[in-house]
């Protein structure tokens, strides 16, 4: 078996899993991501030292820009480390369209809950709070964490999944990013 194949398999199935465990359980086990990071480390290491180095640089890339979204608290644990594991997976290039194919997906995801809730204008303030609090670096707008009292959740890891097979599946190099 190629390890595009392989990658592609292990790739799915880690991914297929924390979107499943998101929504059901609303958090990403440990052990899902951890095995999946490894199992990427050991799949990137067969193709040789460029591969393993282009994934550590996207699972770095990964934890440098969304850890600081975990540290403020506008994003799980579990999302920051399932980022990593596309990062160790699609590499630096791609996991940066997976990170923007993510948001897409998880503003969608965000709306539907929205509506479905009946607080669309609640969290378009709450969205217009966050971003002149971003804009100002935090001298205005209202300091929101996944555990202020109303806060709009969506299990985000489903659209780092969906996001992220996306791009490991659309981009036009194809699987050859492996």
């Amino acid at each position: 078996m190629s390890s595009v194949v392989a990658g592609t398999l292990v790739f799915g199935l880690v991914m297929g899993a924390a979107l499943g465990w998101d929504v059901v359980k609303r958090r990403i086990p440990n052990w899902l991501v951890v095995a999946g990071f490894l199992l990427g480390v050991v799949l990137r290491g067969f193709d040789g030292w460029a591969s393993l180095g282009a994934g550590l640089a996207g699972a770095v890339l990964a934890l440098a820009l969304t850890f600081p979204l975990f540290a403020l608290r506008a994003m799980g644990g579990g999302d920051v480390k399932l980022f990593s594991v596309a990062g160790m997976f699609l590499g630096p290039a791609g996991f940066l369209l997976a990170l923007l194919a993510s948001a897409l997906v998880g503003g969608v995801l965000g709306l539907v809950v929205a509506i479905r809730n009946g607080v669309v204008v609640t969290a378009l303030l709450r969205t217009r709070d966050l971003g002149v609090r971003a804009a100002t670096f935090g001298r205005a707008g209202e300091r929101m964490t996944l555990d202020s009292a109303g806060a709009i959740t969506v299990p985000y890891g489903a659209a780092i999944a969906i996001g992220s097979m996306a791009v490991w599946f659309l981009h036009p190099g194809g699987l050859t990013w492996w």
